[in-house]
């Protein structure tokens, strides 16, 4: 892998999110995974041991690799040893992101997202001659 210097006058970066890297300089490898479980309850009624990950197959079923349809070749040329930015601003990094300043030769991502809604809902009322 080809070896720079990163040089970053200033970065401004409000909240990094679980499983989320900020890199400055190079790397071999970078591996990210985030699970998120969102539960929205119009009550705050939570139980002990509830909603294990398990339970949803969107956790563990494998993800295939991307694909491309056409070969990708990249031909780069690094003239100087030095990478120099000047100002970067990232207010926010979702789950499993990367903010990368440098080079990288592997790079995998992967988050997955189960959102559960539950809403409290009147009884049915019995219609007329019930």
């Amino acid at each position: 892998m080809y070896r720079r210097t990163s040089h970053v006058k200033k970065l401004s970066s409000i909240s990094i999110d679980s499983s989320s890297v900020l890199q400055l300089g190079d790397s071999r490898q970078v591996h990210t995974q985030a699970n998120i479980l969102a539960i929205q309850r119009e009550k705050a009624i939570f139980f002990k041991n509830e909603l294990p990950f398990a339970d949803y197959d969107v956790f563990s079923v494998p993800l295939a690799a991307p694909c491309p349809e056409e070969p990708i070749c990249i031909d780069t040329f690094h003239d100087c040893t030095h990478l120099r930015v000047r100002k970067v601003d990232v207010p926010f990094a979702a789950a499993s992101s990367v903010i990368h300043i440098g080079s990288t030769e592997c790079l995998t991502l992967e988050t997955r997202v189960k959102n559960i809604r539950h809403l409290l809902r009147d009884e049915p009322k019995p219609k007329r001659g019930d």
